[in-house]
């Protein structure tokens, strides 16, 4: 298991990168990114997800204008998913007027490459 936040981020947004893959979504990762979106993901018949990962339930307002931003600006919808609980990613719809929650993903096993 990782130490260090950083770490921890980067392992919690593969995992979500793998709920939402495992939900029939394609993710792409912007790994080290200091952008407004850790994840995008695309699923047909639905609007695209920009996605910030956060470890705790908490993204400060100017990240969340930013992510609502760049959402609207992309036609896309704006998403903070968050370690719940072990094994689980909350999510939450965000907008200029408030956010709602959505079903949490169960977050796959990770796949170690066999050598």
């Amino acid at each position: 298991m990782p130490n260090s936040n950083r770490e921890r981020g980067d392992y919690f947004e593969r995992r979500t990168k793998a709920a939402l893959e495992a939900d029939d979504w394609l993710v792409v990762r912007s790994a080290g990114s200091l952008g407004v979106a850790d994840l995008v993901a695309m699923k047909d018949g639905y609007t695209p997800r920009l996605v910030n990962c956060k470890l705790t339930h908490y993204l400060p307002p100017k990240q969340k204008r930013a992510l609502v931003d760049a959402a609207e600006k992309a036609g896309a919808i704006a998403i903070l998913a968050w370690s719940e609980k072990p094994g689980w990613v909350g999510l939450e719809l965000v907008t200029r007027h408030g956010s709602t929650h959505l079903p949490m993903l169960h977050m796959p096993p990770i796949q170690r490459n066999a050598r």
